[in-house]
């Protein structure tokens, strides 16, 4: 009898080992890393209008919320005020890193871009509003990309402009909403580099007063 109950208890014992075994096995399978995302390659030349003068393009802003590198989406036909992030796909950097680094790419392609600020060079600075994939049904999706962009000089605004730009999703997911905030960021920065060609910022530059004796290189005593 002492054997038959070794027996017995081994018997109980090897099922218990068993999911033991398969526990530890889950708990050690590696877990598959996030999809990381860009904007992919920019586009060699612009087809838009060429910059009339030399611009400074400041460094892209944006709300809190585009600090990290979540892409986020928007379920608009159940909650409209509620986003979401894809919680196995990531941006490499913020979109605001991302766009940041598309717009002055444009820009340089249309004309001269100032790195620096100076009293005589008009200044472009975007703040993006939005940026995220909004989703109309379940298997229809868009980017948006919103912002508000402003021409300045050293003495004031020179002009502000709204900007929306939507694109359709080629699939409703991570990499649908990617390749849509791309070409929707593209026809956003294409819109706003047209608008700024279209102002009379060559007559703003000239009007702006010169420095007593600077053409001279004199100095006040």
């Amino acid at each position: 009898m002492p054997m038959l109950s070794a027996v017995f208890r081994r018997s109980h014992a090897l099922p218990a080992l068993m999911a033991l075994s398969l526990l530890a096995a889950c708990s050690s399978a590696p877990v598959a890393p996030a999809a990381l995302y860009d904007f992919g390659l920019a586009p060699a030349t612009s087809a838009g209008a060429r910059l009339p003068t030399a611009l400074r393009v400041a460094d892209v802003a944006g709300p809190g919320w585009m600090d990290g590198n979540a892409i986020y989406y928007r379920l608009a036909y159940a909650q409209s005020q509620r986003t979401d992030a894809y919680a196995n796909s990531r941006w490499v950097e913020s979109p605001v890193s991302l766009f940041d680094a598309r717009l002055r790419n444009a820009a340089a392609a249309r004309g001269h871009v100032v790195g620096y600020p100076t009293p005589d060079v008009p200044s472009l600075r975007i703040e993006l509003v939005d940026f995220s994939q909004v989703f109309d049904r379940p298997e229809a999706s868009r980017g948006v990309v919103r912002l508000r962009a402003t021409v300045s000089l050293a003495r004031g605004v020179i002009d502000q402009r709204v900007v929306q730009a939507d694109a359709p999703a080629p699939s409703p997911d991570a990499a649908g909403g990617v390749t849509a905030l791309t070409q929707a960021s593209d026809k956003a920065i294409g819109e706003v580099l047209d608008w700024v060609a279209g102002l009379p910022l060559a007559a703003s530059t000239s009007a702006v007063p010169a420095t007593p004796g600077a053409a001279f290189g004199t100095r006040r005593r």
